[in-house]
């Protein structure tokens, strides 16, 4: 029986984090027809003959706790050199899970509830993850005095628009699906009416410094590129 070997990516520097970033996008790109695939493709395309037969004739006959060790990047020696690799490799390329004291780590991080206005079409667990990585992203981006926020994968914008909204930054949502699009900026226009309303009723002014970027069919690095070469200080979620 082996272990994973130690990680040798660290996040200590953006460079550092971008080389662990681009380990991570190598390792995955011969699988990505497993990853992409729905469930149903797996079994109506027969992906699993994809699969190195030697490593699927290996598990086969694999007792189940050897199984359920498998995530924990434990091999046993008998497995082919190529799985056990694999198992190894894609164990040291983890993304650490340590929770930090984001209080030592971020003095004067506050957690501010969001509006019924911000919080529509979130639920209460979404809900509290846009709450406290908004209020973490808006300290590390005061802290470096970031003219530009880029979220890339946005999604439907939840967080993209609080950071906008409730933080007055000016923010840049890519994202690689078209249809995410269209439901953020429709969002976007319900909370803008709400904030004009706001706007004439107390006679204060609210900025909207948000847009969004559809992006289709880039890789990875040639996203970084872009933001590297239209962006300055810019802070990526």
């Amino acid at each position: 029986m082996q272990m994973a070997m130690q990680c040798p990516y660290s996040c200590e520097t953006a460079t550092d984090t971008l080389q662990w970033i681009k380990a991570i996008v190598d390792f995955l790109k011969p699988f990505t027809f497993l990853i992409n695939a729905h469930v149903v493709n797996f079994f109506t395309d027969k992906l699993w003959e994809a699969v190195d037969k030697d490593w699927i004739d290996c598990l086969r006959n694999e007792p189940i706790e050897n199984l359920l060790r498998i995530p924990s990047g434990v091999v046993q020696d008998h497995w082919p050199d190529s799985l056990k690799e694999f198992v190894l490799t894609l164990k040291s390329l983890v993304l650490p899970r340590k929770q930090a004291d984001l209080h030592k780590v971020l003095p004067g991080w506050k957690v501010t509830s969001l509006s019924s206005v911000l919080a529509q079409g979130m639920n209460l667990k979404k809900k509290h993850e846009v709450e406290v990585l908004s209020a973490v992203v808006n300290s590390v981006a005061n802290s470096v005095s970031t003219d530009t926020i880029v979220d890339v994968g946005a999604g439907q914008g939840y967080l993209a628009q609080v950071l906008s909204f409730q933080f007055q930054h000016s923010v840049v949502a890519i994202d690689a699906c078209s249809q995410h699009g269209k439901v953020m900026n429709a969002r976007a226009e319900r909370i803008k009416k709400h904030y004009a309303a706001q706007t004439r009723k107390f006679g204060y002014l609210w900025d909207f410094p948000f847009d969004f970027l559809y992006i289709r069919n880039l890789q990875y690095l040639e996203i970084t590129n872009i933001m590297s070469e239209h962006l300055s200080h810019v802070v990526q979620l």
